[in-house]
């Protein structure tokens, strides 16, 4: 069974090698004979008229070469794979890369080559592929760029780092320094990462926000806090090319398919279950009676709880993160995904029923010039908002939260526990083991301008007369605690400008 995108030979050149095939069966001429005549024969491929008005041509390809590499489907009735086929591919995700192609054709007018694109989308509980787009066009090129292409996925990895470090006990609201710096492996070997664009808060931000933000710097220290060696082996675990033990592994260097970037996404959607991608929906029965079974499911490469966590941070990057341009793109569905950006531009997002991957390049390997958020995400919203109006049962209100998941509302600048004085709060998915158990520091728990503050420091606590002495180039004003085991090693600083430090032993 083969679906064949391209015209046989001729009919007359056909019909000639029936003659010599006869020819040389009859004894009339020799094997040697046959075998020039063929050899010299010239081969003749004709382009089909209706490759343009074709379902799925990539998508064909691929079933075919699926087909051919599976000896039980040599017996596939054509009828039911078409059946499949008609189902659950559309136009939709032609049209959405079309129409960024033509977009970015505008940016990239004065460049003789043009960017490919690549889509691919599957149901995270099962791994059925129900849209594949490997090209621009399928008359020019036929390579499947959503299958047979690999290239660095950038940050589109990061997911698979930091949930390598929850699962190593990481807390999410565990504290990183986003600054330049240089980081030291394999003993003696310097490794300087930097944040995309230059960019740092020059502070301390929280595991997270790493993620949420796309922080190069961060990832990098997570990692190498994680094992580089523990990232290699889960990234294995999820059907990806498992990468060398270098520090950049973390940004995204060894090159994937959208295909399998797309599959090991599901898991974080499948309550950690790793999926297989699947192209033929049953093999000698109707599509609707197939059943998945036990030896059809994958073994769970994380925790339900990790993978909850992940997707509670991917669902902050739509909302005020790297791709928040998507934010409420797909009116009553939950949303969650990520950036990346190499060479060229990604974006791998889901629902709680579709995960959906898009690349966009050059075949060359030229710099495309673009972020994900520019050049991948339109064409991923377009589709998604296309594939829930279709079919609303590919999207979904809420991602299902395992047991063991706590929300935990904390001061997102510190990490801690948040108070009612603190300016930015964000609400968290966390287990108990990696919630914080302290509250904020740093705001609400300082005396104010008289003296009373959320703790209820007053004069009662402290001497009258402060001590001066002298921190770095600032003199600071100590107040001494007349009960200093009430307070153990906790004190007020207050510099030369009267800003006020709590300072602590915890801190």
């Amino acid at each position: 069974m083969r679906f064949s995108p391209l015209h046989q030979p001729e009919a007359s050149a056909a019909r000639r090698n029936v003659v010599l095939e006869a020819m040389a069966r009859d004894g009339w001429i020799d094997a040697d004979q046959l075998a020039v005549t063929t050899v010299n024969e010239p081969v003749l491929v004709t382009p089909s008229s209706q490759l343009d008005n074709s379902l799925a041509p990539y998508f064909v390809d691929y079933v075919n070469r699926t087909a051919d590499s599976r000896a039980r489907c040599l017996t596939c009735q054509p009828e039911n794979l078409h059946d499949y086929r008609s189902r659950t591919c559309s136009n939709s995700p032609r049209a959405a890369l079309r129409r960024q192609l033509d977009h970015l054709d505008k940016v990239h007018k004065n460049l003789a080559a043009k960017p490919q694109a690549a889509l691919v989308a599957l149901d995270p509980k099962t791994g059925n592929v129900l849209a594949m787009v490997g090209g621009r066009d399928y008359a020019e090129s036929q390579l499947n760029r959503a299958t047979d292409a690999r290239r660095q996925p950038g940050s589109t990895f990061k997911p698979f780092v930091y949930a390598a470090a929850l699962e190593d006990g990481m807390s999410p609201v565990q504290m990183f320094a986003d600054s330049p710096r240089e980081f030291v492996y394999d003993r003696n070997k310097p490794y300087r990462p930097a944040n995309f664009g230059g960019g740092y808060s020059m502070r301390d931000v929280t595991m997270r926000t790493g993620l949420v933000k796309s922080l190069n710097v961060v990832t990098v220290d997570v990692a190498l806090q994680t094992g580089l060696a523990r990232i290699a082996n889960l990234a294995e675990k999820f059907g990806l090319p498992k990468p060398e033990r270098y520090p950049s592994l973390a940004l995204g260097t060894k090159e994937v398919t959208p295909l399998e970037l797309a599959a090991a996404y599901a898991a974080f959607v499948n309550g950690g279950r790793r999926v297989k991608p699947n192209v033929v929906l049953s093999v000698d029965e109707p599509p609707a009676q197939h059943v998945t079974t036990d030896e059809e499911l994958e073994a769970p490469v994380i925790s339900p709880t990790t993978a909850y966590m992940i997707t509670n941070m991917l669902s902050d990057a739509i909302d005020h993160g790297t791709a928040r341009s998507a934010r409420d793109a797909v009116k009553g569905t939950a949303t969650a995904g990520k950036t990346g950006t190499s060479r060229d531009g990604w974006f791998v997002g889901y629902t709680p029923n579709l995960v959906c991957a898009v690349w966009i390049g050059f075949d060359d390997n030229e710099q495309l010039g673009l972020t994900g958020a520019e050049a991948a995400l339109p064409a991923w919203t377009d589709f998604m908002k296309a594939a829930v109006e279709m079919k609303p049962e590919l999207g979904g209100r809420n991602f299902d939260c395992p047991e063991g998941i706590k929300f935990v509302e904390i001061d997102a600048d510190f990490g801690g526990i948040s108070t009612l004085s603190c300016p930015h709060r964000e609400l968290i998915a966390v287990t108990e083991r990696l919630a914080p158990n302290v509250e904020c520091l740093m705001h609400g728990n300082l005396p104010d301008s008289s003296g009373i503050g959320a703790d209820h420091v007053t004069e009662a606590d402290v001497n009258d007369e402060p001590v001066l002495t002298q921190h770095s180039r600032s003199p600071v004003l100590r107040f001494r605690a007349k009960d200093s085991s009430s307070l153990m090693s906790t004190r007020v600083d207050v510099d030369s400008r009267g800003r006020k430090t709590l300072t602590n032993s915890m801190r």
